[in-house]
C-alpha cells in the first residue's frame, strides 16, 4: 500500500448520557436512565465512568499504522482534518445513524473519499452508499488487512466507489496486531470506574468472537461476529495484557466477548496462564450464568475477575419464551450471583422491560426480583425489535418510532399491546430509583465517594 492519510470520523449526537457504539453487537447503546431528577444524575454519572469506543476502531489505529500509511482519530468535525485526509473512515451504528448520514452527505459534498464500516451500515446500505462512499460488509480489520496489498488504493477506490464490498471475518484472530490504545486514550480516556471502583484506564480486549445462541432471534452479535466461534490463542491475550500493563500503570481490561466463557477449555487455559504468570490483573467479562459454576468462578476469580455482567432480562419464563432467551431457573440464578459476590466478583445483572408479553404487574415483580439477587449493579433497558434481526419481521408492521437513533435500548420503538414510550419511560425511572436508591446501593455510593475524595 502506497503511504496515504486516513482519518477515523466518529461522529457521535449531542446527546446528554453515555453512547456507545461497541455495545448491543456493534448497533450500539446510549444510556438514557428516565426522565426524573435522578434519572439525570445517573445519565450524567455514567456518561463520566465509562467510555470505550468500537472495538474496531483501535485495531484499525494499528493496521493502517503497521501499513505504512498514516491514520488520525476524532470525534467531532474538524474541517482542516478532514480536508487534509486522503481517505475518510466513517464508523456506523443505529445509536448515531442520522448524524453519520448528515455527516456523510457533507462529506460527499466536499468529494472526500469514504470507507463506512460497521455493521449497520450494511443493515442500512441504502443510507450509507453515496458517490463517494463504499460501505464495508464484514469486519473493517480484514478489509484493511487485505487493502494492504493493494498498490493503488485510488484506482480501487475509484473502481468501487458507491458499492458494498463483502469481505467476511478475520479467520485468525491471532493474526491481528495488538489495538493502538495509547494513541486512542490520549484523545479519549478509556475508562469503567465500576470495575474495581477506580479511575485507572480500562483496556478493551478480546478473547473470542461470534455466538451461536437462540438468542440471535433478538440480538445483533451473530450479525456482527457470525455464530461460529473464533478464539485468540491464549498466549496471544496474555502478550497482549502484559504489553498494556507495561505502557500503562496497573490498567484494568474490559473484556468486549459477547459471551466470554463460552468455550470452557479455553477460558480455563487462559485463566490458569494468567495465573502462573502471577499477572496481578483485574477484569471484566460478560457471560451467560449457564456457563458458571465453582471450577470456573474460582479459576476467573484467581485469574482476576472483579466485575461479571449477566442477562437475566426478565423474572418471568412466558416474557423469556416468548422472545426465544435461553436461561437458567430463578433459584439458580440466585445461587450462582450469590456465589460470585461472595467471591467479590461485582455483578451486574441486566433487565429487559418492555418485552411484548410484559404487564406492569411482571416488570414490578422483575425490579423486586433484581433487588432480591446479590448483584450490586443492575441495568433496565428496553426490548428493541432491530432492524436486520429476524424478529424484526414480526415488528415492521408496527414500528412507532422513526428516528433510528432511538433505538438505543432505552426507548419502546414499537407499539406495545399495553404501553407506550411515556409509561415505559415511567417503569425506567421506578426500576432505577427503586434500586440505587435503596439500603442495598449504600456501599456502592460509598465506594465511589471514596475514591473521589482520595
Amino acid at each position: 500500500m502506497s503511504k496515504n492519510k486516513f482519518l477515523i470520523l466518529d461522529v457521535y449526537p449531542n446527546d446528554n448520557w453515555r453512547i456507545c457504539k461497541d455495545t448491543a453487537g456493534g448497533y450500539g447503546t446510549g444510556n438514557d436512565f428516565g426522565n426524573s431528577f435522578f434519572a439525570k444524575i445517573l445519565n450524567i454519572f455514567t456518561n463520566s465512568q465509562i467510555h470505550q469506543p468500537a472495538m474496531y476502531i483501535g485495531y484499525l489505529l494499528s493496521i493502517i499504522k503497521n501499513n505504512g500509511s498514516d491514520v488520525e482519530y476524532i470525534n467531532k468535525i474538524d474541517k482542516e482534518k478532514i480536508n487534509n485526509a486522503d481517505f475518510i473512515i466513517l464508523p456506523s451504528s443505529i445509536v448515531a445513524h442520522e448524524t453519520e448520514v448528515q455527516t456523510l452527505k457533507y462529506l460527499n459534498d466536499l468529494k472526500k473519499k469514504t470507507f463506512v464500516t460497521g455493521i449497520f451500515a450494511s443493515v442500512k446500505k441504502d443510507k450509507y452508499l453515496t458517490e463517494q462512499s463504499i460501505v464495508i460488509n464484514g469486519e473493517p480489520e480484514k478489509f484493511f488487512l487485505d487493502l494492504a496489498e493493494t498498490e493503488n488504493i485510488d484506482e480501487f477506490f475509484l473502481k468501487n466507489s458507491g458499492k458494498e464490498i463483502f469481505v467476511g471475518f478475520v479467520d485468525n484472530l491471532d493474526n491481528l496486531p495488538f489495538p493502538d490504545w495509547e494513541t486512542y486514550n490520549k484523545i479519549k480516556t478509556l475508562k469503567n470506574n465500576f470495575l474495581d471502583f477506580d479511575f485507572k484506564v480500562a483496556i478493551p480486549i478480546l478473547a473470542t468472537r461470534g455466538c451461536p445462541y437462540s438468542c440471535f432471534n433478538y440480538c445483533t452479535y451473530p450479525l456482527q461476529q457470525g455464530r461460529k466461534v473464533r478464539s485468540r490463542s491464549p498466549k496471544n491475550i496474555v502478550d497482549e495484557i502484559e504489553y498494556w500493563s507495561n505502557i500503562f500503570n496497573k490498567p484494568k481490561f474490559v473484556f468486549r466477548d459477547p459471551v466470554f466463557s463460552i468455550n470452557r477449555k479455553h477460558t480455563k487455559e487462559l485463566c490458569e496462564l494468567i495465573i502462573s504468570k502471577n499477572l496481578k490483573i483485574s477484569f471484566l467479562i460478560e457471560t451467560h450464568l449457564n456457563n458458571m459454576d465453582d471450577e470456573l468462578t474460582s479459576l476467573l476469580k484467581n485469574a482476576g475477575l472483579k466485575l461479571i455482567y449477566v442477562g437475566v432480562e426478565s423474572k418471568h419464563a412466558d416474557v423469556l419464551k416468548d422472545i426465544k432467551r435461553h436461561t437458567i431457573s430463578v433459584d439458580n440464578q440466585y445461587k450462582i450471583i450469590e456465589k460470585l459476590e461472595k467471591n467479590n466478583i461485582t455483578v451486574k445483572s441486566m433487565f429487559m422491560i418492555g418485552n411484548p408479553e410484559d404487564t406492569d404487574e411482571k416488570v414490578y415483580e422483575s425490579i423486586s426480583y433484581s433487588k432480591y439477587l446479590k448483584n450490586k449493579l443492575v441495568q433496565f433497558s428496553v426490548f428493541t425489535p432491530y432492524p436486520g434481526t429476524p424478529i424484526f419481521d414480526n415488528y415492521k408492521d408496527i414500528i412507532v418510532e422513526e428516528k433510528l437513533e432511538k433505538y438505543n435500548q432505552y426507548n419502546l420503538v414499537f407499539k406495545h399491546k399495553l404501553f407506550d414510550n411515556s409509561h415505559v419511560v415511567k417503569l425506567k425511572n421506578k426500576a432505577y430509583r427503586s434500586f440505587y436508591l435503596s439500603f442495598k446501593s449504600v456501599y456502592i455510593i460509598f465506594l465511589f465517594v471514596k475514591n473521589i475524595v482520595r
